[in-house]
């Protein structure tokens, strides 16, 4: 087999390869192999929470956020029915923001920063087959551009070709479920009192979000719950328009009227997945190729840029041509990542669960609003600036247990407010429990 000429193969050029590849040292060649280059139109990873901006700014990569016309996120105003109140990011800690932004502009911003790297080398190309060779990883052979098959080697190959990964399978045991669906439009031309704020809907049976991605657009994301997804017929979009103009603060119904008919409506399963990779040497697993949540508290690409570093901390002194080495520190990654994103797991599928059970809901819409520590201390885990698991656990039991004198005056009410909140808690905790690597 012929030597390699890479010291990394990187499948995808999306968020996370394309984060990770941009992130390594410069004395590290680089093989970048992104199947379509072309700007992509997708209604994912268009919201990122403070903490995502911090891991950038970590990783020197703030920039990448810029001239895009990116929209700051500065916290949350939350609706259910004439009830609304606000929560923001300041108040869990000063000079702190989120980012609205469309997907398509910061992959394009993503690329562009790879092709001023001397040691990147950004090719567009079909990888067809990962290459083993006694149950280690060598390399890839793709397809280019021409139609050519190449083969490529390198000591590490890591897969981030998303959440459709065809790759995963090679490198951990998947566990994927769809959790529900979004239905995604772009609002534009909305007078909203905080247009920097997230708006969350609670209104319906499903929740429905809605957050600036440029100065004058707005991203609304409808959940459509189930593993089917929503019928787009002409009775159906009808019927949706209906029930979704029935929720929506009249200050949104006109511009989604327009964006019904002028915009192309956009769905997208909403996948949750356990990362449970199993070893080969010479390969690892990074961004939705190795873990997901429902993107209802908008945590990917913060969970996705603290992968990244937590992978990029043991790799850092690695001589990459010693293969005990690199795998100690592959293993190292898998062993110790969780801490970094357990909690944005943990909120995300819960928090989903609890907004799609009316007495919970109701409870947490209720808790939030009170202020204080009840409203900035929850906001600080989905923010992605707070990791505390115990911290997250004691507001999660706190929202169903506001209320201890209804254990006497409703006692049955009460009971059922605190055994749902275990029963969605506690297989959520004992999935996210189990070891990254198998």
């Amino acid at each position: 087999m012929k030597m390699s000429e890479y010291d990394i193969i990187v499948i995808g050029a999306g968020v996370a390869g394309g984060v990770f590849a941009a992130s390594q040292e410069s004395n590290r060649k680089i093989l970048v192999i992104e199947r379509d280059l072309t700007e992509p139109d997708r209604i994912i990873g268009e919201l990122m929470q403070p903490g995502g901006m911090q891991a950038l700014k970590a990783m020197n990569l703030q920039h990448l956020v810029d001239n895009i016309d990116a929209h700051e996120v500065d916290g949350y105003k939350l609706i259910k029915g004439d009830e609304a109140f606000t929560i923001f990011y300041s108040e869990v800690e000063k000079n702190i923001k989120g980012v609205g932004l469309r997907n398509g502009k910061f992959l394009t911003n993503i690329r562009e920063e790879l092709k001023k790297h001397d040691n990147i080398d950004l090719i567009q190309g079909n990888v067809t087959e990962i290459i083993e060779e006694n149950d280690v990883i060598k390399g890839v052979k793709y397809t280019d551009a021409n139609g050519q098959e190449i083969t490529q080697l390198a000591p590490l190959t890591v897969v981030c070709d998303g959440p459709l990964s065809i790759f995963r399978s090679k490198l951990s045991k998947p566990n994927k479920n769809v959790t529900s669906y979004f239905m995604g439009l772009v609002l534009k031309d909305l007078d909203l009192e905080f247009p920097s704020l997230g708006h969350m809907i609670l209104s319906g049976d499903s929740p429905i979000l809605v957050y600036p991605i440029t100065s004058n657009e707005y991203r609304i994301l409808i959940d459509y719950p189930g593993e089917k997804a929503p019928r787009i017929g002409a009775k159906s979009i009808e019927k949706f328009k209906e029930d979704i103009s029935a929720v929506l603060p009249l200050e949104m119904v006109a511009s989604f009227h327009s964006a019904l008919e002028n915009d192309e409506l956009k769905v997208m399963p909403n996948h949750s997945m356990k990362a449970q990779a199993f070893r080969r040497k010479g390969g690892v697993l990074l961004g939705d190729s190795l873990n997901m949540r429902h993107p209802v508290t908008g945590g990917g690409m913060t969970a996705t840029f603290n992968d990244i570093i937590s992978l990029n901390k043991a790799l850092k002194t690695v001589d990459f041509h010693d293969a005990d080495k690199l795998e100690n520190a592959i293993q190292s990654y898998y062993n110790t990542r969780s801490k970094d994103v357990e909690t944005i797991n943990i909120l995300a599928n819960a928090l989903y669960k609890v907004f799609r059970n009316d007495d919970l809901k109701d409870a947490c819409f209720e808790y939030l609003r009170k202020g204080g520590e009840k409203s900035w201390g929850p906001l600080s885990i989905l923010a992605g600036v707070n990791r505390n698991k115990k911290y997250l656990l004691k507001h999660f039991f706190k929202v169903a247990m506001q209320h201890p004198v209804h254990f006497i005056t409703k006692p049955k009410k009460q009971m059922k407010l605190y055994k749902d909140a275990v029963g969605i808690i506690r297989p959520i905790l004992k999935e996210e429990e189990r070891p990254a690597i198998v």
